[in-house]
């Protein structure tokens, strides 16, 4: 028997206050990164792996993206995610899946973005199938947590569990990979955050045939 993802089990609210202005307070900072990839790319069809409860969504442009795809293994956090944004219409769609093994056709996405969720699954999984997933000229924004900095204690036993999971992943080891599959970092930049944390932010892509 393989072991349950245990993000399936972090209710929502809980995970919401640990990422909110009581918590460590990287919601804001995770949504202006998503704004400027957003604007970057300007993508006809966006794919949003790890998508919570919808965080930076409201960044989306109907007019530009007529795809909006977001997945995430936590159920209630995509019901949340289709309340907020109900005014998406048809084009958002939201898929419960481990990020690793949603479907899609290939070529199907302009816009790839992937939030803190590297540190949970095998990057090199991850990175194969978005390598699939996008199409010519395509782009791919990956965003994983450095190494230092503190933070109030997460307020859940589950986050807590979450907490003993997550593997830092290194950003050459990200870099490595993306260019293994034909995607060459493009740019990076290190975002500061409270409590002595920082991200960082590398965006990687396709070339256009």
């Amino acid at each position: 028997m393989s072991t349950p993802n245990p993000w399936t089990v972090v209710q929502a609210a809980d995970y919401e206050q640990h990422m909110g202005p009581e918590g460590l307070d990287q919601r804001a900072p995770l949504a202006a990164v998503f704004q400027e990839a957003y604007l970057a790319a300007q993508p006809g069809r966006l794919l949003l792996l790890g998508c919570g409860t919808g965080n930076g969504l409201d960044h989306v442009d109907p007019s530009v993206t007529s795809r909006i795809v977001g997945v995430d293994v936590n159920l209630q956090y995509l019901g949340i995610a289709r309340q907020r944004f109900f005014h998406l219409g048809p084009r958002l769609e939201l898929y419960c899946a481990e990020a690793e093994k949603f479907r899609a056709a290939p070529g199907a996405f302009d816009l790839v973005h992937v939030p803190l969720l590297f540190e949970y699954v095998f990057p090199e999984v991850l990175v194969r199938r978005v390598a699939e997933w996008l199409g010519d000229g395509g782009g791919c924004t990956g965003v994983v947590e450095l190494p230092g900095g503190d933070g109030p204690p997460p307020p859940s036993k589950p986050l807590q569990l979450i907490g003993r999971a997550k593997r830092l992943v290194p950003p050459e080891e990200l870099e490595q990979l993306f260019e293994h599959y034909g995607m060459p970092l493009r740019r990076e930049h290190t975002v500061p955050l409270p409590h002595g944390r920082s991200f960082w932010v590398g965006s990687f892509g396709r070339p256009l045939k």
